[in-house]
């Protein structure tokens, strides 16, 4: 038997070793990892100095959003797109425009060689309705130009795209350019209440007779200085899939009466109950899927604490998952979120009310379902009076591939339009967008605007004070300009490139 003294020292030189050998795998590791970014270089910009007023002009229109199509006020959607005809001429002259619904406008750009699948470019019209305008800097339909900024609802969510579009096809029309391959630009109208109307129609028309489109460009990410600790560069989000939707009415029963002989427990009670375990026991966060292609993507470009963080996932998970979840933007890409948004209970002060109800949202990942979302729920609130019945849901859709020339050509098309060098990298779009309605018809449906989002931009969509930067929407301008143009040097289903547009 050894000594206790020597059985110590093995030990220790045991553990040494054991400690010597994940270091060196994981300075291999961080060694190891390369760079997935597309060099480029950038393109002379060539957007009309008109531009950023007519967008100014586009968001005095009051478009405004209607769950019920009866409430809506179909005068200004008609005036919008007589506006956009006005000031489009050579786009609505050479294309072919359809009505979808009424309030919707599918625009078709024919391509020289028909066969070749067409690309589809995205945008809509309607916004939210204002709150309180008296928070707002300048009027929200005032269309104001001011301190380099376009001000107004819509600016960023997302006449800036509508807008974007249609300037850039009027310039590549006015060199007499023809795309090679059709290019459909679908502008929907109820986007902000599920787009049931607009975008779903909009798509079912474009995919009929088993089309599928070799590229779907949509609002989603954009670009963020600061996104993640370690990150110098700005970072370019492509948004290769969105989340599920799910809203669950929960609605707790209890004895009622006046206030001044409560009950042990009241409804309102136990509804609170309720929500504070699901805020407690949110579903667990994933780093896999898109979260570890993203992770793919930063890894090399990040300083060297993260790099190291990111490139051995397969030992640094748990600090990893710490780091995610401190911030809201970081903790809803990896994880199904949960939060209450609406409450209901009580009609007078001195009344007990015998029922309360509550809508809880949830933005699911993909790879979870909405069965599984509502099965969590009921196990958490197992025991409570608390009856849990969905509302509305949306399942996840179809992830995007990203090794692809698809993605490969927005990274291209990124790089040529920023003045920054910027890291492009997938992303989890916390939300949905009509985008959603291809993912079962593409595998190359991607969301991105670029647009500049600061720590305080991200409150301004459906907030006061939305507004984009008017070098921003050149950018935007631009960056439309060129994927038309490097939209047709994509692969053929044969796997040649085309030449170049015109």
């Amino acid at each position: 038997m050894l000594p206790d003294w020597l059985s110590g020292r093995r030990l220790l030189i045991g553990t040494g070793l054991v400690l010597g050998g994940v270091l060196a795998i994981v300075a291999v590791r961080t060694g190891q990892v390369e760079s997935r970014q597309v060099q480029t270089e950038p393109v002379e910009p060539t957007v009309s100095p008109g531009a950023p007023r007519r967008l100014a002009k586009a968001l005095t229109i009051r478009t405004i959003t209607e769950r019920d199509p009866a409430e809506l006020d179909s005068a200004a959607f008609r005036q919008f797109y007589e506006y956009a005809a006005r000031s489009f001429p050579a786009v609505h002259s050479a294309l072919d425009t359809t009505h979808v619904n009424g309030l919707s406008r599918l625009y078709t750009w024919r391509g020289r060689v028909p066969s070749l699948a067409p690309i589809v470019l995205m945008a809509h019209v309607d916004v939210v309705p204002i709150e309180d305008s008296s928070a707002w800097t300048h009027p929200p339909f005032e269309g104001r130009i001011s301190d380099g900024h376009v001000w107004g609802r819509g600016a960023l969510d997302d006449k800036a795209s509508a807008l974007g579009i249609l300037e850039a096809m009027e310039a590549l029309l006015s060199r007499d350019v023809t795309p090679r391959r059709t290019v459909h630009v679908a502008l929907g109208h109820d986007e902000e209440v599920g787009g049931r109307r607009g975008g779903r129609a909009l798509a079912e028309r474009i995919t009929a007779k088993g089309v599928s489109p070799a590229l779907v460009v949509d609002e989603g990410g954009a670009i963020a200085r600061g996104a993640l600790p370690g990150l110098t560069d700005p970072l370019a989000a492509v948004g290769v899939a969105g989340k599920g939707f799910l809203s669950l009415s929960l609605t707790a029963d209890g004895p009622g009466g006046h206030s001044s002989v409560p009950p042990f427990r009241t409804s309102i009670e136990v509804l609170n109950e309720a929500l504070t375990r699901l805020r407690a026991n949110p579903l667990p966060s994933r780093l896999t899927g898109v979260a570890d292609a993203m992770f793919e993507y930063l890894a090399p470009e990040l300083t060297l604490p993260m790099r190291t963080l990111l490139a051995n996932r397969w030992l640094t998970a748990p600090v990893l998952r710490a780091v995610l979840n401190r911030r809201p933007a970081t903790r809803a890409t990896i994880r199904t979120t949960t939060v209450p948004t609406r409450l209901d209970a009580g009609v007078k002060d001195n009344v007990i009310p015998t029922q309360a109800r509550a809508v809880v949202n949830f933005r699911i990942l993909p790879g979870q379902s909405v069965d599984e979302v509502i099965a969590h729920v009921r196990a958490v609130l197992d025991g409570l009076s608390v009856q849990a019945e969905p509302i509305r849901s949306t399942s996840p859709p179809s992830v995007s591939k990203i090794e692809t020339p698809a993605f490969r050509m927005m990274q291209r098309t990124i790089g040529q339009v920023t003045a920054d060098s910027v890291v492009v990298a997938p992303y989890l779009l916390p939300g949905r967008t009509d985008s959603g309605y291809y993912a079962d018809h593409s595998d190359a449906v991607y969301r991105f605007v670029p647009y500049q989002l600061g720590p305080d931009d991200r409150s301004r969509i459906h907030g006061p004070n939305e507004r984009i930067a008017v070098d921003d929407y050149r950018t935007v301008v631009q960056f439309y300009t060129q994927l038309l143009r490097n939209a047709d040097r994509l692969p053929t289903a044969s796997g040649a490139e085309a030449g170049p547009n015109g």
